[in-house]
């Protein structure tokens, strides 16, 4: 992962519009279909994964690491999809 991005709506499916990721990852529980903003990224030519689970690994405690890190400014980027 190189970009971590907050987002204050519900659902991440504006911000996906807006970055047109070329790889939308989820875990393991989400089937590709149900995943939020995937029909999209399919659209423009991306990818849509479901990952296994790892015990130990997940986006929670990932964020919840670059938060208590000293630069943990620098790596998470919040931003605002409302106009």
């Amino acid at each position: 992962m190189s970009l971590s991005i907050l987002f204050s709506e519900d659902t991440p499916e504006s911000l996906i519009k807006r970055i047109r990721p070329d790889i939308l990852v989820k875990g393991g529980d989400w089937k590709i279909e149900e995943i939020l903003g995937g029909s999209f990224v399919q659209s423009t030519g991306g990818r849509v994964l479901s990952l296994q689970f790892i015990d130990g690994k997940s986006t929670t405690q990932l964020i919840k690491k670059s938060q208590s890190a000293p630069s943990a400014s620098s790596t998470i980027t919040p931003v605002t999809t409302k106009p």
